[in-house]
């Protein structure tokens, strides 16, 4: 026999008190010799021992009722032939949670993990009455109810396994077992089972479901670790494969700065061996639009983690989509990985100088040579508004400088997305404490010669310059050094050796402004005449400082968010191909109603496979950006007991059915325990009702037994 609330067999030790009045309640009767009534002492023990078999019995009968309800409060379940005895109940509510995480798509010689686990589903269809409620929930990091009936018919069922696959998430048990908790609980059928079919991931119990201020988790109110009292019969069926190696492709970093048709390109790959004590070769290929152009072979030891960088040309101009793959092992889910690139043809720069502008020309546009930069240059005087239309950089060079009023059209220039570029130059005090936030103090001193400092982490502009030219970059003179402060340090890319900046970047509205100290007159220093001017120039025009150095793309079932323009149509495409337009019904996927709009920016759920997500401005590709799925927490395949996990959820009352164990044996051994508490309380009640039959009646004497 069983309890499902054991604390109250405590109770028990409430028989005590029926016992205690009992004694208390004697009455003490002296005992007075009297000759005359000496010959009835035969005829009176006659009447005493029948009313002390009367008391003993009430006192047995007052007992029995207070152990019987403390029993019923403690809920025994009783196995074995007599639980036959009592019953069991009709129709139960039944709810099965089917793993889709993407661990189950571990491939095995008798196929995928995920083909074992719906068969198991299917050995629990022939063990359901048709007058069961029968709800049927995949779940990964979100749980989705696939399947509901008020009357189970096993067709519908069956046609809905066959489709079922493994999908891209993680497994987060306590959220599923959550769902189906709920919709258990709201069951009117006293019988309720749920079934958990999973490779119990030891790393599926490592998130919770977000806790919603002020509300108490369920688990807590019942007191009992989520079991809620044993009224849901639970059954643990894993499904687990055999310990292996398995390498997964983690991570694809892409240079996230301009980057131009010609150029070579490197990608940072992290890779990790899974692997306890088997090494891992294997080749790493790298595939353009479908196409693959690099591969590389690669050793990895048991247990390790490695960065691999495979540089590649890039030939083709526009949004390219790639990627990084390995052989396929027993995980193929976590063996390649997207990432997208966007390849221009050439930046248009808009050159605003008048005099001694010659080395700056040169150097954005060297005489002879095809390059990434389309220049055209406009003097102060005739610089105006449609200048502007089509340039993707604004360079301030030299001369005069801009009129008053071209101040405020630069700065609308910027925050409408432009990139400026500002040489601080003599005689630009008034426009650089203008166009800059920060207000910085500066002033240039005659005679005064500065180095720059090396920089100890390079940023973007200078990705192209090794450790070699940083150092030969730092060794330059530069004559008349203006002397710079207050400019915030986070803003700051490169100082001269006494802290004042050199270059710095501030963001503006939705573009961005570059003030870099360099004169591009020889009389100033010595960079005009280096080797390192063309590469720094041509650097601080091509990269956009406001993305970082290396980066990734959207991790599936994840939110991105685009800027977008006002008053253009948009079609946004996720992977898989379904499609939708802001403020337009459309035909989406589970989640992408969470489209929202807010200042200008669009949140995009990037959907719940691996891909690309693509926006549209009318027919034209303006926007592209990877999926992945995330691959760091399940891909070490470790995994838990049905024991253990029965145990971290607070399950009391549950059955294990591994594999090769037959299915009727397990459900049967769990369904074979009754609950006998309803049984106990009725027994109680008609004990306590012959009791105060009993205690009314009169005993011999005319008077009533208490």
């Amino acid at each position: 026999m069983n309890f499902l609330n054991p604390i109250f067999l405590f109770s028990l030790a409430a028989v005590a008190v029926p016992l205690l009045i009992h004694i208390f309640s004697r009455r003490r009767i002296p005992e007075i010799p009297f000759s005359t009534l000496r010959f009835l002492k035969r005829s009176d023990r006659r009447s005493m021992r029948r009313v002390n078999f009367r008391r003993w019995l009430l006192l047995l009968l007052r007992i029995a009722a207070v152990a019987l309800l403390a029993l019923a409060f403690a809920r025994p379940v009783i196995k074995g032939r007599l639980a036959g005895m009592f019953g069991e109940s009709g129709a139960k509510a039944v709810c099965i949670m089917l793993d889709k995480s993407y661990s189950m798509g571990v491939e095995e010689e008798g196929g995928l993990l995920f083909d074992r686990a719906r068969e198991r589903v299917r050995e629990i269809f022939p063990h359901l009455n048709e007058d069961d409620e029968v709800t049927i929930f995949l779940f990964d990091d979100t749980p989705e109810q696939v399947f509901e009936s008020q009357r189970f018919r096993s067709g519908p069922a069956l046609d809905l396994l066959e489709r079922m696959e493994p999908a891209w998430g993680e497994t987060d048990l306590r959220e599923g077992i959550r769902a189906a908790r709920d919709i258990l609980e709201r069951s009117r059928r006293e019988a309720r089972e749920l079934f958990v079919i999973s490779d119990f991931q030891r790393s599926a119990l490592s998130a919770r479901a977000p806790r919603v201020p002020g509300e108490e988790p369920a688990a807590e109110r019942r007191g009992d670790g989520g079991s809620d009292g044993g009224r849901i019969r639970e059954y643990l069926l894993p499904v687990q494969s055999d310990p292996g190696p398995n390498v997964s492709v983690e991570k694809v970093f892409t240079p996230r700065v301009a980057i131009h048709k010609g150029e070579i390109v490197a990608l940072r790959i992290l890779l990790k061996n899974h692997s306890p004590s088997l090494g891992a070769r294997f080749p790493l290929r790298v595939s353009l639009d479908g196409t693959r152009i690099v591969e590389k072979e690669v050793e990895i030891a048991p247990r390790d983690s490695r960065e691999e960088i495979l540089e590649f040309p890039v030939e083709k101009t526009g949004w390219i989509k790639g990627e990084v793959s390995k052989k396929e092992d027993r995980l193929g889910a976590d063996d390649r990985r997207f990432f997208s690139m966007y390849v221009r043809e050439k930046v248009s720069l808009l050159l605003i100088a008048d005099e001694q502008a010659f080395y700056l020309e040169q150097a954005l546009s060297p005489d002879g040579v095809e390059g990434d930069i389309r220049l055209r240059r406009k003097g102060w005087k005739e610089f105006d508004s449609a200048d502007l239309e089509g340039a993707e950089v604004l360079l301030l060079g030299t001369g005069k400088g801009p009129a008053g009023g071209d101040i405020g059209l630069i700065k609308s220039y910027a925050a409408r997305g432009g990139r400026v570029l500002v040489l601080v130059l003599p005689q630009r005090e008034a426009l650089i404490r203008e166009l800059s936030g920060s207000d910085p103090m500066l002033g240039f001193e005659p005679g005064r010669t500065m180095t720059i400092e090396e920089p100890r982490e390079k940023p973007g502009f200078l990705l192209p310059f090794d450790r070699e030219d940083l150092t030969g970059l730092s060794r330059i003179r530069f004559l008349a050094a203006p002397r710079i402060r207050g400019v915030p340090d986070d803003l700051v890319r490169i100082y001269f050796r006494d802290g004042s900046p050199f270059i710095w970047t501030q963001r503006l509205g939705r573009g961005s402004i570059t003030f870099a100290a360099l004169d591009p007159r020889p009389a100033a220093g010595d960079l005009p005449l280096s080797p390192y001017f063309l590469p720094l120039v041509q650097q601080l025009v091509l990269t956009e400082e406001k993305l970082p150095v290396y980066g990734e793309g959207a991790t599936v079932e994840d939110e991105v968010i685009w800027e977008k323009r006002p008053g253009i149509e948009y079609t946004v495409r996720l992977p898989g191909g379904d499609t939708y337009r802001p403020g337009k019904p459309a035909r989406v996927p589970p989640g992408a109603e969470q489209f929202d709009e807010i200042a200008g920016e669009v949140v995009i759920p990037a959907g719940r496979e691996p891909g690309f997500l693509a926006v549209y401005e009318d027919s034209q590709l303006v926007w592209q950006v990877e999926v992945n799925p995330r691959c760091e927490r399940e891909s070490d395949l470790a995994v838990m007991s049905a024991e253990e996990v029965a145990d971290s959820l607070g399950f009391r009352y549950y059955q294990v059915i591994g594999e090769g164990e037959e299915m009727a044996a397990g459900i049967h051994s769990a369904r074979e325990g009754r609950e006998i508490s309803t049984f106990l309380v009725m027994v109680a009640i008609l004990v306590f009702t012959l009791e105060l039959f009993l205690a009314q009646r009169k005993e011999p004497g005319g008077e009533r037994q208490t």
